[in-house]
This record gives structure tokens, sequence and C-alpha cells, in this order.
């Protein structure tokens, strides 16, 4: 017999099996939900370190909530690019409560890098803020893209790029997170006509609760690159709550005077412009505009420059061993979660 052959394999059929997963602390808490660290054990001492996302006690009898949660596990199943974080599994305990499981990123968000050069009275150096948001650009371009299996156009929306939804590996890959309230041909749980998101990075259709498309995210995300250049939002709503007037202000171009140069504010203009038509058409041109600026002396940032930036400025990412778990093992012991098959 050719030892090439396959013939005589049999068909497996459908695999059932168990998950285990051991929670070891909380990485997030939010008004919806809970994000925890945990391990993805298998047989022979295999684990995987993911991150869990459940929502809250209070709230997991609420419909509207629990579709949510199933809808961004739908949505972000076959999304697959190295700028957004992977879905892996919607699972359900035995209680009933439903969850997710994704990829772990260990690192830090862009708000916390933001903060931590706040803190310090400098700014993210420049050429590494345009290249983690050329690289939240491609991710989003594909997102946009992305098609069904029969070839149709998802026109996946994110409607909550910001800061804190966009995380960066201590390799230095900057990763999309939290489609939890995007929207899609074909699946949206929560309307264009509810105001989602976070004021101060919304496009003005969007904070109008008028229909949204893929041009609402480039807004978000030029919003997301002028707070960065800078080191202050473009928007002040301290005084606002969530009020639409806001919507309608030019951004602030004099915050960037001596900052950025003509160049690179045509291409925030790109992407700020109030009228959705005047905007980037294509997250994807976004990326290339910004990727020709950073690198048009024939060298700029990488990956690697960005984790050298992490390593000096945020030495305790790198630290080993870990910091002391933050649930008690009586609390562990009763969230060992065997979800059945």
């Amino acid at each position: 017999m050719n030892p090439d052959s396959y013939e005589d394999e049999e068909p497996i059929g459908v695999i059932e099996d168990r998950i285990r997963l051991v929670p070891t602390r909380i990485i997030s808490r939010g008004g919806m939900g809970i994000v925890y660290e945990a391990s993805m054990l298998g047989r022979e001492g295999f684990a995987k370190r993911v991150a869990v996302k459940m929502l809250r006690k209070k709230w997991s009898d609420n419909r509207k909530f629990i579709d949510l949660l199933v809808a961004e596990a739908k949505l972000v199943s076959n999304l697959v690019h190295e700028n957004i974080v992977q879905m892996y599994l919607l699972g359900r305990l035995p209680d009933g409560r439903d969850y997710l499981v994704m990829e772990y990123v260990k690192g830090i968000s862009l708000f916390e890098l933001m903060l931590g050069h706040w803190e310090k009275r400098t700014r993210i150096p420049q050429p590494l803020g345009i290249h983690i948001c050329s690289r939240i650009a491609r991710g989003l371009g594909y997102a946009h893209a992305v098609r069904d299996a029969s070839g149709a156009q998802i026109d996946i929306v994110h409607r909550d790029v910001c800061p804190s939804n966009i995380l960066i590996t201590t390799e230095g890959l900057p990763k999309l997170i939290d489609f939890g309230v995007a929207k899609a041909r074909t699946m949206s749980i929560i309307g264009d006509d509810w105001q989602l998101g976070k004021a101060g990075y919304m496009s003005p259709e969007q904070a109008k609760r008028k229909s949204v498309d893929h041009t609402s995210d480039i807004f978000a995300l030029g919003a997301v690159l002028f707070e960065v250049l800078c080191g202050r939002a473009m928007r002040d709503l301290s005084e606002r709550d969530r009020d639409t007037e806001f919507a309608d202000n030019p951004a602030p171009w004099h915050y960037l005077d001596g900052i950025a140069d003509n160049e690179l504010k045509v291409i925030l203009g790109g992407c700020l412009a109030s009228d959705p038509v005047a905007r980037y058409r294509d997250a994807n041109e976004v990326a290339v505009a910004l990727e020709e600026y950073i690198y048009r002396d024939g060298h700029g940032p990488t990956i690697q420059t960005v984790e050298a930036h992490l390593r000096k400025e945020f030495p305790g990412l790198y630290t080993y061993p870990r910091p002391p778990v933050e649930i008690s093992r009586a609390d562990q012991d009763t969230l060992i979660w065997d979800s059945p098959p």
C-alpha cells in the first residue's frame, strides 16, 4: 500500500468535548460585563491563556444584553486579521450565562499609553502614534470589506473606535477590540437611532443618531489620531451630557500648531470631515496615506520600535513573575467553569 494513501482513514464525524476554563484574574469590569484572564485546559497538561467575557450577574437575564453578546461573537468569529482580536468560542455555563472566549492580549491599551505620557507631561512620539493608528486603519479596512460564505459583503461598522478599544501587545502589535455595539448588513441588535460609543470620538451623524456606514469609523479613528498627536482630546465634553451640539463643531486645528505639518493635517482632514462624502472612502486609504507619511524617508517605525518604547516607558509590562491574581482562592473555586458540550 502506498504510505501516502489515506483511503483507509475513517471519517471522524462530529467531535464533542468539554471545555475547562480556570479564571486567574479580572482584566476589566464594565457597566454591562466582566472580562477575565483564564486558562483553557486540555489533556496532558495543555493550557492556553485566553480572555473570557461575560455579562455581570445582574444583567445575565436581560435579553437585549444577551443578544448583544451573541451578536458580537457571531460577527467577529470569522474575522481573521492581525490587528483585530480573535474570537474563539461562544459558550454557556451550567447556570445559563453565556460567555465569549477570546484571544488574550498581554499589553496595554492606547488610552493607558496616552495616560502614562500625560502623567509625565509628554506625548507619544509622533511616528509611533501614527504607526499605531495606521495598523488600526488596516484592521478596519479588512473588517469593512469582509464577505460572508456566499461572497456578499457584510458591511461591518464598529461604532466604538476609541483609545480604550485599541490594545497594544507587549510585542508592539496594535489590535482593535470590542465589537459589542457593531452593526452589519445582516445583523444589528441596536439600530442607528441609539447613541452608541464614546461621544468624544463619534462622527456627527452617529452623534445625531442618523444612519452610519464605514466612514463613521474613519472619523472616529481620525479623532483618536488627533488626540494621540496633540495629547488632548479633540472635543471637550466635560460640560456636555452627551448633547449633540458638539457634533457640528469643527476640529480645533490650532491644537496641532507646531505639532503637525500641513501634509499630516490634510490626512486628518480627510478623516474628520463633517460630511461623510468628503471623508476617505476606505480605511485602507487612510492606512496608505499614514504609511506613506511616516516612511517617506525610506524608514520608519515598526512593531519592534513600539515594543522598545513600551519596554522603556512601561517596564512593568515585562516583569516576571506576574503580579498576584485579583481573584481569591475561594472565589476561584466557584468560578471553575466546565462548559458542557
